[in-house]
């Protein structure tokens, strides 16, 4: 059982759970390529221990640089919350109620419209919270807006 699953209340249940946008391992992805390349260049003698170092270095950082970007990020929309969780080691979370959420807007490079991802930016009173690199960005928005309004008293 994961930290949300754990951190849920009474009565809270999962929603929607956005899913990152794979352009977080294309710089990664793009250092192991250039590792592995240096290895088709034909060498020998010192040379050759060196190509192999920098291969070994470049493919180990994209590793590293993978992880980094993932990071162990996690985001939920509950009916009732708004939940991050980031951090492997050490974890960093953050949960907004619904009920306090002002506004929600969507920002997309250009690069981020032609590949469907982007930055949802939810406003609670003077804060801004920010969810990076999201894949489909304008389901998450339209689910949070619609949980938000969910959550409104209907006028009798």
């Amino acid at each position: 059982m994961g930290y949300i699953e754990k951190s849920l209340m009474d009565g809270e249940q999962i929603v929607y759970q956005p899913q990152l946008h794979s352009v977080i391992y294309w710089r990664p992805a793009l250092l192991a390529v250039l590792g592995i390349l240096i290895l088709v260049v034909p060498t020998e003698g010192k040379l050759l221990y060196i190509q192999l170092a920098l291969s070994t270095l470049l493919v180990f950082l994209s590793i590293l640089g993978s992880i980094k970007a993932h990071g162990g990020r996690q985001y939920v929309l509950t009916n009732k919350r708004l939940i991050a969780k980031k951090g492997i080691i050490e974890r960093n979370s953050l949960e907004l109620m619904l009920r306090k959420c002002e506004g929600v807007q969507i920002k997309q490079s250009f690069i981020g419209r032609i590949f469907d991802f982007g930055t949802i930016l939810v406003t609670t009173g003077e804060a801004t919270n920010k969810f990076d690199h999201i894949k489909d960005p304008i389901v998450f928005s339209t689910r949070i807006n619609q949980m938000i309004d969910n959550l409104k008293p209907s006028d009798s």
